[in-house]
């Protein structure tokens, strides 16, 4: 159990110059100046008083025993903390480094990203391979997030159980992302996080079972602004400029489909009739007031009013050529109107249309 204070600082530095053979007084004066603190490896189990250290830039505690983190309010001007391979549980204390750009927190016992709504410059942030409890997965606490959303660049989620990347919506700054080897299965929730993270570039997601989904591939360049690289193959600005032609062609045609169609188009399309008719039936139905007319299929028949008229077969009007080209051409309705000057009754309009005819029934 090694406690980091600033008699540990010495005591290695003190090794170090020994071996370089400088003067142990005046560098050890002078280590209040030390800009870079390496301490890694050390069997470190906790952070005590080195608050003499305030121009520390980066400091490496990597590969220790180190439970808590604690006792940096000091280093307002750190840049680079390195905590990986520890045994942190929770990240906290953290309130003070506003000048922080990278944090490095793999392999550790983590499981909630917080603590780092003040961290408003931080750029890198690498949490990979936390072990967690069974069940549980790694999430973002909603105020951490907010701030990340807004100056995050690199994130390393990778093996760390997660089941989805909707917390991530919104990162406007990301341009790269590891979330490999986690349990992402849906590729739905998946497109539409993507789709917000307009600066990504470089996306890694093997080892989810989301990427055996059909059209996985085409789905996420398809949905994003400038991916380069998805899971270590390059993306080019032809094969992107395609998956977003063939995304709106294909959203196009799903809603010239879900259009609905005008009433009176929908019947007498339905009808299969000639387009004159089709026009005759939509005016006598949708566009002159009075009683409703109900259009009702009868086999070779015609209703008009209340009496059933019966259609005849196509015939030739006689002396009059009726053949082309060896086929039999029939006579036009209109040819069949027989004059009676004596009898005036409504005579029927007939019209067959693939063998069948229309009853148009008043009620």
């Amino acid at each position: 159990m090694v406690k980091l204070t600033t008699d540990i600082v010495e005591r290695k530095y003190s090794q170090v110059l020994t071996t370089k053979s400088l003067s142990k007084t005046k560098q050890k004066n002078e280590l209040w100046k030390l800009t870079h603190l390496h301490m890694n490896d050390m069997f470190i189990s906790s952070i005590g008083n080195i608050a003499i250290y305030k121009n520390l830039k980066v400091l490496y505690l990597q590969n220790n025993n180190i439970s808590k983190i604690k006792n940096l309010h000091f280093a307002c001007k750190l840049t680079h903390l390195y905590l990986q391979h520890n045994a942190i549980i929770k990240m906290e204390n953290l309130e003070s480094l506003h000048n922080l750009q990278k944090l490095y927190l793999g392999h550790n016992n983590i499981t909630i990203i917080e603590g780092l709504k003040s961290l408003k410059k931080l750029q890198e942030l690498h949490i990979e391979s936390q072990k967690m409890p069974l069940g549980e997965s790694l999430c973002i606490e909603p105020r951490s997030a907010f701030t990340l959303s807004m100056c995050l660049k690199v994130l390393n989620i990778s093996d760390n159980k997660m089941t989805s990347l909707r917390t991530l919506t919104g990162f406007q700054e990301l341009h790269t992302l590891n979330a490999k080897n986690n349990l992402i299965d849906n590729i739905n929730n998946l497109t539409t996080t993507i789709s917000t993270l307009t600066s990504l570039k470089d996306l890694s997601l093997q080892g989810n079972p989301v990427t055996s989904v059909y059209r996985y591939k085409e789905n996420l360049i398809a949905n994003s602004v400038l991916l380069a690289n998805l899971d270590g193959k390059i993306v080019t600005d032809t094969c992107r400029n395609f998956m977003k032609k063939f995304k709106l062609e294909k959203y196009n045609r799903h809603t010239k489909n879900s259009i609905k169609i005008p009433l009176e188009d929908d019947i007498t399309n339905s009808l299969h009739l000639p387009p004159a008719f089709q026009r005759s039936i939509s005016r006598a139905i949708f566009q002159h007031p009075g009683p409703h007319l109900s259009i009702a299929f009868t086999p070779g028949s015609l209703a008009l009013g209340n009496q059933l008229q019966i259609l005849p077969a196509w015939k030739s009007a006689s002396g009059i050529k009726n053949t082309k080209d060896n086929h039999v051409m029939p006579r036009p309705f209109w040819s069949n109107v027989v004059k009676d000057n004596k009898n005036k009754e409504p005579h029927s309009t007939h019209s067959y249309v693939s063998n069948k005819a229309i009853s148009l029934t008043l009620i």
